[in-house]
């Protein structure tokens, strides 16, 4: 492309200068807000929910600072579009959630429809966390309506990466389950939790991590992070209720999902999170020794 002939400089000219000032007042945002959503994930996962939500806000604060800042605002929108979504959680209602949830879905509908394959799928998690919060809300009928259609997007959506798709469609289907639950449609619910642990651990076994050490979870992708505390509750959601109606090889299968979730998430520190460990491997011990299931599979 043609460019005009630029003057040079004159001596003592800031242009330059400022150039390089605004870089690295940039880099700088970029590497706090980083920081800050790390430090959010690290204090939900301890159960400190002011201190997850001051870092989400922070983090928050600098995304929508960093548009406002860059020569080219879209460079992070993906990165406002994750912000909104993650600080819907700490809203002081149901409807502050689902407001900062719509911003990050037209944020994200527009990123789709440069790059689907990219953000189709975060753009249908947002959806996901509509759904929660219009449950919370008590509107646990259109919650339903909500997630079986976010399940049907799901199933058509492209994806970059298969298993950020399936470990989406998966916490869809972990929450359609227990809103069903919570509606008396036991069978239909447990069946969606059943198909979503399935889902999940196809998801992990394709990312091959490490998941016999204790760190494992510290080195998953982001999104699988984001929906450990949600797939571990699931699974003990299903090992339970599985028990509880004498079925234990399938109680046994949702114990080691429940005990390798939780050691997971008790890998990350903090006593909650351990003691939470603890109290499920108790539980999926005794389920292991009705079943005779393999311990193996218990790892963690």
């Amino acid at each position: 492309m043609f460019m005009a002939r630029q003057r040079p400089l004159e001596r003592g000219t800031p242009v330059r200068r400022t150039s390089r000032r605004n870089a690295s007042r940039l880099g700088t945002l970029e590497r706090r807000y980083e920081f800050h959503v790390r430090e959010a994930i690290r204090a939900a996962f301890e159960g400190s929910r002011d201190k997850a939500a001051t870092h989400s806000g922070l983090a928050l604060a600098i995304s929508r600072e960093l548009c406002a800042a860059a020569p080219d605002p879209a460079r992070h929108q993906p990165g406002l579009a994750a912000a909104l979504c993650a600080h819907a959680r700490y809203g002081d209602t149901p409807l502050d959630a689902i407001a900062l949830l719509t911003e990050s879905a037209g944020h994200y509908a527009a990123l789709a429809q440069v790059d689907p394959a990219l953000y189709e799928v975060p753009r249908i998690d947002v959806l996901t966390r509509v759904a929660v919060a219009s449950d919370e809300a008590g509107h646990t009928g259109g919650a339903i309506s909500l997630l079986r259609e976010v399940v049907e997007m799901y199933l058509r959506a492209p994806a970059a990466d298969p298993a950020e798709l399936d470990v989406g469609l998966a916490r869809a289907r972990f929450h359609l389950g227990r809103c069903l639950l919570k509606t008396g449609a036991a069978v239909g619910g447990l069946a969606e939790i059943d198909a979503g642990l399935e889902l999940a651990d196809g998801a992990l076994d394709r990312l091959r991590l490490p998941v016999h050490h204790p760190g494992w979870l510290g080195a998953a992708p982001r999104y699988l992070q984001l929906a450990a505390p949600d797939w571990a509750a699931a699974a003990v959601r299903a090992m339970t209720l599985h028990a509880a109606g004498g079925q234990w090889d399938s109680a046994a299968a949702a114990a080691g999902a429940a005990v390798l979730l939780s050691g997971g998430l008790a890998g990350l520190g903090g006593d909650r999170l351990r003691a939470a460990h603890e109290a499920v491997r108790d539980q999926a011990d005794a389920i292991f020794a009705r079943a005779e299931y393999p311990q193996r599979m218990a790892a963690g």
